[in-house]
């Protein structure tokens, strides 16, 4: 046994854990398959179920706050892994049918996400399955970025999500149990995580040889930086002329990450609290403990929230008079939160979602050929041609990927290729009794299935999007160019790449531009390869690329291998599809 671990191996460890939480609470239940724990009977008053997650090793979030009061359901992913897609989508299943998938969804649905790009885009792509499975069911996402050490740094990801997570859980679950609609659910956590901002501090966790570690300094020095930049937006709102007032009433919320002693948690707590007074943040509500987790990392974080000028928020551009610390007050049946609870009798249960079985709605809707004046042969020559293309890039995109990414993005094409043309040659023998609707939805799980990571959730979320626009376009004027329009508006909710950003979007983007003007395919194809190489002068502006190039290198770099990808995808569709039988 390891004199630091009870467990040997990670394999299976979260699973266990999720079943030993539920047992603390038996009016729970959990989808082993899927790592949901969820609310085995919901309250039959409420309209919203309230969910968020993320991946393991931030215990006890979020399964430690699944009740009625707070989360209706949460799901884990992997240690430091977001969650999939699919995951998300069944926790969602089981918050709106309480477990049983033949049930009828009678709840709405608020999903709280953590800013980061795979949380990002796997709630969003789940959202947008949800949307085709349950089109009655209206879903709305508010987004956490409270994190404000970083603020300074240009750029378009935006703040991480920390610790302030679980107070707009605690905040927005306690509002949707009094049996208060979506939308003002919605305007409250967005008000509050406007109004809400943490920094935190780790002491330890890796020495790169050559380098020396920075000085700690003094837990009160230490503090006072922590203290003096929370102010500064707690007060002003980061430069937002609406300011704050000297007699705003805030909650303070000191966050263990995992590792520090609870002896010096209390100490940090007494000394925050002393600084926060001197710099007239009166507090009315302290919470301290070991909320959201970093696995177990030496260190801790402060978030405040400012809850007068949230109230104001909310009443100026709604109406609404809410009270925010009564909020925080209200009883739940939760195990991790401070505060009262209620005991159910019964045992805990596990119970399984299949995603998979929840039956499509619409009534099986489908897009005859017809209706768009295109042979599906030809879909599928295109289909075809496009991965071939692709794959015969692997090389190259490889090379290019090394330079600034992690060298992945050619086999991670190759995979997405290598199964779309496995599936071509499944239905080939059917293609004419698949309709539109069936073929882009399966690319998209393809995609979601075979590639994985960003590029795999882009396409899929994409693919998925295009599903649903054509789900709701008239029978009688189906459009390919519009949908595909559309389908890139929904993209945009989930990722902040925009052109110019040098992403796969600079190339997909002029292709989606272009068609919906109406231009023939060949000219799309023609403006996403423009796109593509257009992106060998741009700055970085997300993901890694973004610390390690300078301006000046910035024209000397290859071209953006997703866009290239995209490129080459969409000109090998337009080949195939193009050519004769």
């Amino acid at each position: 046994m390891s004199s630091k671990h009870v467990f040997q191996a990670t394999e299976g460890l979260v699973s266990r854990s999720l079943r030993g939480s539920m047992t603390l609470n038996h009016a729970l239940a959990l989808d082993t398959t899927n790592k949901v724990v969820y609310v085995r009977e919901p309250s039959q008053h409420t309209q919203v179920a309230v969910i968020s997650g993320g991946g393991a090793g931030h215990e006890p979030a979020h399964a430690g706050y699944t009740g009625r009061g707070m989360l209706s359901a949460s799901v884990s992913g992997e240690i430091f892994a977001s969650p999939s897609a699919n995951q998300i989508l069944a926790a969602i299943a089981c918050a709106i049918t309480g477990g049983d998938p033949t049930a009828t969804p009678s709840k709405d649905v608020l999903v709280i996400i953590n800013n980061y790009t795979g949380d990002r885009l796997n709630f969003g792509l789940a959202i947008e399955k949800a949307h085709i499975l349950w089109p009655k069911t209206r879903i709305e996402s508010v987004v956490v970025a409270d994190d404000v050490s970083l603020l300074g740094t240009p750029s378009a990801v935006g703040p991480r999500g920390l610790a302030g997570n679980i107070l707009v859980c605690k905040i927005l679950g306690a509002y949707a149990e009094k049996g208060n609609n979506l939308f003002t659910v919605k305007t409250i956590g967005d008000a509050v995580v406007n109004n809400m901002f943490s920094i935190g501090v780790g002491l330890e966790h890796c020495h790169v040889p050559g380098r020396k570690k920075a000085e700690i300094k003094s837990a009160e020095g230490l503090i006072a930086e922590m203290v003096e930049l929370l102010v500064c937006y707690g007060h002003h709102g980061g430069g937002d002329s609406t300011g704050g007032e000297r007699r705003d009433e805030y909650a303070v919320f000191v966050n263990n990450l995992g590792g520090m002693l609870q002896l010096e948690m209390g100490a940090i707590l007494d000394e925050t609290l002393t600084q926060f007074e001197g710099k007239s943040v009166h507090h009315v509500r302290c919470y301290q403990s070991l909320f959201m987790t970093s696995l177990n990392s030496p260190g801790f974080s402060i978030t405040i929230l400012n809850i007068s000028r949230a109230e104001r928020t909310i009443y100026a551009e709604n109406g609404l008079v809410i009270d925010i610390v009564k909020l925080l007050d209200a009883p739940t049946d939760v195990t991790s939160w401070p505060g009262s609870r209620s005991w159910s009798s019964e045992k805990p249960t596990n119970s399984e979602i299949n995603v998979e079985a929840i039956v499509q709605p619409n009534g099986g809707r489908t897009v005859d050929w017809t209706a768009i004046d295109t042979s599906p042969f030809a879909v599928l020559r295109g289909i075809r041609s496009a991965c071939r293309r692709v794959q015969s890039l692997i090389d190259e995109l490889t090379e290019y990927d090394e330079v600034l990414g992690d060298g992945d993005c050619g086999d991670t094409f190759y995979k997405g290729a290598e199964a779309l043309l496995k599936f071509c040659d499944e239905i080939e023998p059917n293609i004419k009794s698949i309709d539109l609707i069936k073929l882009v939805k399966e690319i998209g799980k393809c995609a979601e299935q075979s590639m994985g990571g960003t590029m795999g959730a882009l396409f899929a979320i994409f693919f998925t999007a295009w599903c649903d626009a054509l789900y709701t376009q008239p029978e009688s004027s189906i459009s390919l160019s519009s949908s595909i329009n559309q389908a890139m508006e929904t993209l945009f909710k989930y990722t902040p790449a925009r052109q110019n950003d040098r992403t796969a979007i600079d190339a997909l983007a002029p292709f989606a531009i272009a068609l919906n003007a109406a231009k023939p395919l060949s000219d799309a194809a023609k403006a996403a390869r423009e796109g593509a190489e257009s992106t060998r002068a741009m700055k970085p502006r997300l993901g890694r690329a973004v610390y390690v190039v300078s301006g000046e290198e910035s024209g000397t770099l290859p071209p953006d291998p997703g866009a290239w990808g995209v490129a080459a995808i969409v000109e090998g569709f337009c080949a195939g599809f193009q050519s004769r039988p």
